[in-house]
This record gives structure tokens, C-alpha cells and sequence, in this order.
């Protein structure tokens, strides 16, 4: 300011050009100097309400946002006014979270079967029966489906016929998703191993043994897995190798998937909690407490992160602080992580309903 007001006075002493260009001069810096930080901007855009509980990660492609509830359906809504396009009956819970490939969406049901439907009017392609749940989410690659059973095998199927192209089985049950990086598949079971298999061929890369049920997805980023299991611990293991690398003790069980974003690993507890961890350290940065269990998966948009909590709220926090920006009581339950795609948030909760939200900078 001392600087500023120096050169205020010199101007009031110079004339012509050498004035005019110190007076934008002073302009420009202190234009750059006063900028505001950009803050959230969160603006509700519609609910739907499904048959029962929604506690399955939606997805969101060309225009639709494909939803599985506990009401044994998968719903197909239009992503701009959260109309029901079509649906499509199963026998059981639909929690698994569904991908896209092409034209068609996959999902499973807790009735043990994989399904893949046309993605624009959801005519059946085919089906495949496992021998236990389909509750976690599916992962998928350009050719190749994988998603586990509660028969405790992990199945990769060829994505456009639904033939199997190979089975691996573990001495648990495969409760969360698997995640693709390189040529490997990671995944964990209740026989609290998380497993790398080679993508092509399922065979056993390594195995790495924890001290509880591995319940949720692993995620993966720069050269290392990291998973979250009942014993309150959060692993980060060596991909290549399946070295730990390191360990977070957690106040409580940890059954949210994590999410890692820019260096850093943002997970759930059974606590409440919310840890944002060094991604290459495992060293806590900063903790938000909620009101129950946090078994979300978070989603990180811009300078903030997402999740949902058993106490009924979706909240956004900055990145660098954990300081609550924006939340959103819901009627239930926000058991499943929120997904973002191009700006819309969209989260569904136990009071049967999915909330669409759009999100800006101001």
C-alpha cells in the first residue's frame, strides 16, 4: 500500500505519457493484487424419487443418468430434468454401481446376476449368473467387464457377448469393486487380502494380507493401491510388488472407498470422519468430523471434495483445509459416494430419492 500510494503521488506531479503508462501500470497490479479467490456455488437441480433405498453410485453418459435402488430396478432418467426414461427389473437390490461401454450400461443385482442393457432403451444384451451378490461396482476396459461376487470369485467377461473369460476364487467374499491400472486388477475380499491379478489372463500377481474385512474399492495412483479395511486401517501397497508402503491408523473401521486427488487421499470412517492423507506418506493433512459413519466414496471437483454421510448430509469441504463450504440435508442416509460429471453432483440417499445438483464458481 506504502508502494501504491507513492506512485499516486507521483502522478499527481507528472504529466504526458510517462503518467498514463505508470497510471495503468498501477491499475494492472493492483487488479491482480485484490482478486478474490474464486468460492462454490452450489445449485439444486431436481430429485427423483425411486421404490426404495438408493445406495448405488449412479452413472452419468449422453444425456442419462442410470441409477440402481433397492426396489430390484434400474432407472434410466433424463440427466437434464431427472425424468424416468425407462427402467429394468431385477430380482433383487440393485447397489451395484453401473458403467458405460459403448452402447450399453452393465450393472449387477444382488439376484447374482451381471446385466447389460442397450443404453438407450434398455433392451436386454445379455446376462450372466454368478453364484452369490452382485453388490460392489463394475469396472471396465475396452473390451473386458470385472466385477466381483459374493461367491468370492472376481469374473472378467468379455464385454460384448458375456462369455466368461476367466474366474478367480478367494476365501471371502467380494463385497466392493475392483479398479484397473496398467496390467493388473485390484481387489479386496472379507478374507481381508487385497489381490492383483494380471488383467488378461486372472492370474495371481501378489496378494497383500490386513487385519480385517476389506469392504470397499481400492484406488490407484502413482505406483501404488490404496484400500481401507475394518481394521481401521488405511494400506497403501506397492503395485508392482505389493510392498506396504504405509499405514494410516484410523479412529474407526474404514469401509469408504478412497478417492486420491492431486497427492492426496481423501477416505472415510466408520467414525464419522472424513482423513485427508499424503498420498505418498500417509501422513494426516487435515480431519472433518461428521455426525455418523462416513461410507461414502468422495468426489473431488475444483478446490473441493464430496461425501455423503449415514447423518443424512452431503457435504463439500475445501481441499486444502477440510473446512465446510456447502452441505444438503437429505431424508436418509447418503451411503453411496457422490458422482460428478461436467459440474452435476449426484448423490442418492435411504429416503429413496437421487438429488441432482449443478455446480459453478463465483
Amino acid at each position: 500500500m506504502a508502494a501504491q500510494r507513492f506512485l499516486l503521488r507521483l502522478l499527481s506531479f507528472k504529466r504526458g505519457f510517462g503518467a498514463v503508462f505508470l497510471f495503468w501500470l498501477l491499475l494492472i497490479s493492483g487488479c491482480q493484487g485484490d482478486a478474490p479467490a474464486p468460492t462454490l456455488a452450489v445449485a439444486f437441480a431436481w430429485d427423483y424419487r425411486a421404490g426404495d433405498y438408493v445406495r448405488s453410485r449412479p452413472a452419468l453418459h449422453g444425456g442419462i443418468v442410470y441409477l440402481g435402488a433397492d426396489d430390484n430396478v434400474l432407472h434410466a432418467l433424463d440427466a437434464e430434468t431427472g425424468t424416468l426414461l425407462w427402467q429394468y427389473d431385477t430380482a433383487d437390490n440393485v447397489t451395484a454401481s453401473p458403467v458405460m461401454s459403448g452402447d450399453k450400461v452393465y450393472f449387477g443385482s444382488w439376484d447374482g446376476v451381471i446385466y447389460a442393457l442397450d443404453a438407450q432403451d434398455g433392451a436386454l444384451h445379455w446376462r450372466y449368473e454368478t453364484g452369490g451378490w452382485v453388490v460392489g461396482p463394475l469396472a471396465i476396459s475396452e473390451d473386458m467387464l470385472y466385477v466381483g461376487s459374493h461367491d468370492g470369485s472376481l469374473y472378467a467377461l468379455d464385454a460384448q457377448s458375456g462369455a466368461l473369460v476367466w474366474r478367480y476364487e478367494t476365501d471371502g467374499l467380494v463385497e466392493g469393486g475392483a479398479v484397473l491400472a496398467d496390467d493388473k486388477v485390484f481387489f479386496g475380499t472379507t478374507d481381508n487380502y487385497c489381490y492383483a491379478l494380471d488383467r488378461a489372463t486372472g492370474t495371481l500377481r501378489w496378494r497383500a494380507r490386513t487385519n480385517g474385512d476389506l469392504l470397499s474399492t481400492p484406488a490407484v495412483a502413482d505406483g501404488l493401491v490404496y484400500v481401507g479395511s475394518l481394521d481401521r486401517t488405511v494400506y497403501a501397497f506397492d503395485t508392482d510388488t505389493g510392498a506396504t508402503r504405509w499405514t494410516f491408523v484410523a479412529d474407526d473401521a474404514v469401509a469408504s472407498s478412497p478417492a486420491v486427488h492431486d497427492g492426496v487421499v481423501y477416505v472415510g470412517t466408520n467414525g464419522g470422519r472424513l482423513h485427508a492423507l499424503d498420498a505418498q506418506e500417509g501422513a494426516l493433512l487435515w480431519t472433518y468430523q461428521a455426525e455418523d459413519i462416513v461410507r461414502s466414496a468422495p468426489a473431488v471437483w475444483d478446490r473441493w471434495v464430496f461425501f455423503g454421510s449415514d447423518d443424512g448430509y452431503l457435504y463439500g469441504l475445501a481441499l486444502k483445509t477440510g473446512a465446510v463450504v456447502w452441505q444438503y440435508r437429505t431424508g436418509g442416509a447418503v451411503s453411496a459416494g457422490p458422482v460428478i460429471v461436467d459440474a452435476r453432483l449426484l448423490a442418492g440417499s435411504t429416503d429413496r430419492r437421487m438429488y441432482a445438483f449443478d455446480l459453478a464458481l463465483e
